[in-house]
């Protein structure tokens, strides 16, 4: 019994071990890689809660400004509310609508609508 290999039959033998063994070392070294990063999710995570706490002192900072900004205020009247107030008086004085935007610093579609109020107010 004489057992005969030729050439074609030889390279293809040798291909197909290649490819295995090509297809082992990919399936291992994605193993390994998820393995690693499987260690190194505990360290990340880490940073990310350290990095939020960071940003939650910065806003706690902001809001600890806010509130005191907002104490120094007095409690009738806040500064926008004074801006409108002061409109109404220019409006009730006969003031432009123009003017009056330039003068509380609101906008001129704001102080039209209150000169429009105010005109309103005496016709009735």
């Amino acid at each position: 019994m004489d057992i005969t290999i030729t050439w074609r039959e030889l390279s293809i033998a040798v291909v197909l071990a290649a490819a295995i063994y090509l297809l082992e070392v990919a399936f291992f070294s994605q193993k390994s890689r998820r393995r690693a990063e499987s260690h190194d999710e505990p360290a990340g995570l880490r940073a990310e809660v350290e990095t939020l706490k960071h940003r939650l002192g910065e806003l706690e900072v902001r809001l600890g400004v806010a509130a005191e900004l907002s104490e120094a205020e007095p409690a009738g009247h806040a500064p926008a509310t004074d801006a409108y107030d002061y409109a109404v008086q220019y409006a009730r004085e006969g003031m432009a609508a123009p003017d009056i935007a330039v003068r509380c610093g609101i906008s001129r579609d704001e102080a039209a609508l209150i000169v429009a109020m105010q005109r309103r107010g005496r016709e009735a």
